[in-house]
């Protein structure tokens, strides 16, 4: 029995090499390796147990082939051969075409893109979604090119899944509606506001005074929402933002965006010793805080230290307020102005690493956020983002 494998075998063994070279073209180590394969599979089929002759044998790949050889209940002996490259290349071809039909997705964001008529009436403040599907399914809105356009130029919108240009000049029972809110905000905060949309319902009855009360309807209507906060009783530049995705990046210490104070603190500041504990690192009750010191001046003390009220003391401090925030503060003697900038926006963070250096903070005020400034913008008022700004900002949502 074993003569007739061997014979059975080498017989084979010069079948499968000249077929394989004149029908797939391998290369000779690749010709022998699967000619040696299947050979040795048909060896130990042919000793193999009657009852295992319906079991498939092991498969035999390649770079370009695949093959297996079986034995089913009939005696004889089969090869199957296919070719799995052309497949997985498939397959990799296809899921790269996906990937680029992903990346050539036109901008949702880019000016004059075309989006559906009820968001864009969304995106204005007109209404929320479902009334703004209502109003366009009525045929109320009109389209044209230029705010000015007479009736006879503007073009009825259809329904609610009408898509027109982002910037067009709409018109709803023929009065011209707003343009988009601005992708950026800057407002000036004043001091003993807070940095939210609506305050806390155990507050009602104090009647504080918050960002939801300076903020025109149409914007809260579009979505915009201050980005980040600043303390009740620190004043300066807080942005409102319209994309969720551009706050998030601004605010992200892994984004390692910039925000640039200016501090009056208590006493004579040495700015040497000041600019090294700094950069070393504070440590305070919610951890150690780094920080970059641009310069120190003296200053002649805190501009509202006599406008501070009792009620509005008393606002300052919540429960959750450390030892290093309740300090004691003294409004007399020397004052020095600390300019520095920080890359964080953990809760008071600026108030607790400069106390803990020595020099507790009377008067805080931020004067920029990334490459947008303060600049003499009027305390309480609003400004849009100029060019520069707003390419800034977008390069951020790349």
């Amino acid at each position: 029995r074993s003569e007739i494998c061997y014979v059975a075998t080498a017989r084979m063994n010069a079948i499968i090499s000249v077929v394989l070279s004149t029908m797939f073209l391998l290369r000779p180590s690749s010709v022998r390796g699967l000619s040696t394969f299947a050979c040795n599979s048909s060896r130990n089929l042919l000793c193999t147990a009657p009852r295992q002759l319906a079991r498939p044998s092991c498969m035999y790949t390649t770079g370009t082939l695949s093959a297996a050889i079986t034995k089913p209940n009939n005696g004889c002996l089969v090869m199957s051969m296919s070719s799995s490259s052309s497949s997985s290349s498939t397959t990799s071809e296809t899921s790269k075409n996906k990937k680029t039909k992903k990346k050539k997705s036109p901008n949702k964001n880019k000016k004059g893109a075309l989006q559906r008529i009820d968001k864009v009436l969304a995106d204005r403040g007109v209404g929320t979604r479902s009334q703004t599907f209502e109003i366009a399914k009525a045929k109320r809105i009109t389209m044209a090119s230029y705010p000015e356009a007479p009736h006879e130029e503007r073009t009825r919108i259809k329904g609610p899944k009408e898509k027109v240009p982002s910037n067009a000049s709409l018109f709803l029972d023929g009065n011209l509606l707003p343009a988009k809110a601005p992708l950026l905000l800057v407002y000036h905060k004043p001091k003993f506001v807070l940095s939210v949309m609506e305050d806390d319902k155990k507050y009602k009855d104090q009647e504080r005074k918050h960002l939801g009360q300076v903020l025109s309807a149409r914007y809260k209507r579009c979505g915009m929402h201050p980005v980040g906060r600043l303390d009740y009783d620190t004043t300066g530049l807080i942005l409102f933002s319209l994309e969720g995705k551009l706050t998030q990046r601004l605010l992200h210490p892994r984004r390692g965006v910039e925000k640039e104070y200016v501090a009056t603190v208590q006493g004579r500041v040495d700015e040497e010793t000041l600019r090294q504990m700094l950069s070393d690192g504070v440590e305070t009750t919610d951890g150690t805080f780094s920080a970059q010191l641009l310069e120190v001046t003296s200053a002649d003390g805190p501009a509202s230290a006599t406008s501070v009220s009792s009620a509005d003391d008393e606002m300052l401090w919540d429960e959750e307020s450390s030892k290093e925030d309740r300090a004691q503060l003294d409004y007399s003697g020397e004052h020095s102005d600390v300019r520095l900038i920080v890359t964080e926006g953990k809760y008071r963070m600026v108030r607790r690493i400069l106390a803990n250096s020595g020099h507790p903070v009377v008067e805080l005020k931020r004067e920029r956020h990334g490459k947008i400034t303060l600049g003499d913008l009027t305390v309480g008022e609003f400004r849009d983002a100029s060019d520069d700004e707003l390419e800034w900002a977008e390069s951020l949502l790349k």
